[in-house]
């Protein structure tokens, strides 16, 4: 298996690049979050959800609108993404349900003061966290008791990452990891109760969902 390459990626800046991406990207949302949405629908959890790394907040748009006892709260490192992610919001009608802050996962006193969830998920974001032990750890944190953790990114694949290829997808492929990586930087945050699995057909994607269990 090839090292991971870390992904170096330049922040989208302005509304109006901000807007252009989140046109291109809402053209793919459905097929690019099908997989992820039957798998949440499978854990059968209502309440209160965090996303982190909610981009332009259609993900968190089709989850609300499909579940209408759930309320979200969304978090994003880029002010332009948030000020678009909630103009998608307001369009859709759902913010009374839905609640778009600037934040960063690294931040441990911003996300203690979100409080805790039902549901903390990330999608494509753990590949891009400098720190992902920190990171996970301030997720966890957030979770409630018997509320879950998801995570939803790519898997570093061996055959993928020889292609003479560069950019998009495949650089991030070169820098996601691999279950035995996850395994230890679970491990190390403390994390037990876990699973990882590939997602069929995409075999470079991958879920891990965690389940922080009441102490008997």
């Amino acid at each position: 298996m090839p090292r991971r390459i870390e992904k170096q990626e330049e922040e989208i800046a302005g509304i109006e690049e901000v807007r252009k991406y989140a046109e291109r990207h809402k053209k793919y949302a459905r097929l690019m979050y099908g997989t992820l949405l039957r798998g949440m629908k499978a854990l059968n959890i209502s309440g209160r959800y965090l996303e982190i790394g909610a981009g332009p907040a259609f993900l968190a748009i089709m989850i609300a609108q499909r579940n209408p006892d759930i309320r979200i709260t969304a978090i994003d490192l880029s002010p332009d993404m948030v000020a678009v992610g909630n103009q998608y919001i307001r369009e859709s009608n759902l913010q009374d349900r839905i609640r778009y802050l600037v934040g960063d996962v690294n931040d441990q006193t911003m996300m203690k003061g979100l409080g805790r969830f039902d549901l903390v998920y990330s999608t494509f974001s753990l590949h891009h966290w400098r720190d992902p032990e920190k990171s996970i750890s301030n997720l966890w944190n957030a979770v409630g008791d018997n509320g879950v953790m998801y995570i939803y990114d790519f898997r570093r694949v061996g055959c993928l990452c020889f292609l003479p290829l560069r950019g998009g997808e495949i650089d991030s492929i070169r820098s996601s990891y691999t279950p035995s990586e996850i395994k230890g930087i679970l491990q190390k945050v403390g994390i037990a109760n876990y699973k990882t699995k590939a997602l069929f057909p995409f075999f470079f994607l991958q879920s891990i969902i965690a389940l922080k269990q009441t102490p008997a």
